[in-house]
């Protein structure tokens, strides 16, 4: 993925291995962003992970739904990541 943001390989690489529950694979892209970025940004990179995680589960608990303008705008990508899938789509699509 092209980004302008510096050192996204690793970055979307930790992100990844965070949400794939693969604990070996989280501690070795977590290393690497430690060796390349340094220990701060592994911190900040973990806090903004969970606190992606915590916003998503508070909204998908009280049943906020993603509002019908971004429902078009998204709809390609939700498929094609199967967040349509996910148990809690009913809640933010509205079904």
């Amino acid at each position: 993925m092209d980004t302008e943001v510096e050192h996204a390989d690793i970055l979307l690489a930790y992100a990844d291995a965070i949400y794939a529950s693969d604990g070996e694979e989280l501690e070795k892209t977590r290393a690497q962003v430690r060796k390349r970025m340094g220990s701060g940004a592994t911190i900040e990179a973990a806090a903004t992970a969970a606190n992606f995680s915590m916003l998503d589960r508070i909204a998908n608990a009280v049943g906020i739904q993603i509002e019908s303008m971004a429902i078009g705008q998204t709809e390609d990508f939700r498929d094609e990541l199967g967040i349509n899938d996910y148990i809690s789509a009913a809640n933010s699509l509205g079904n």
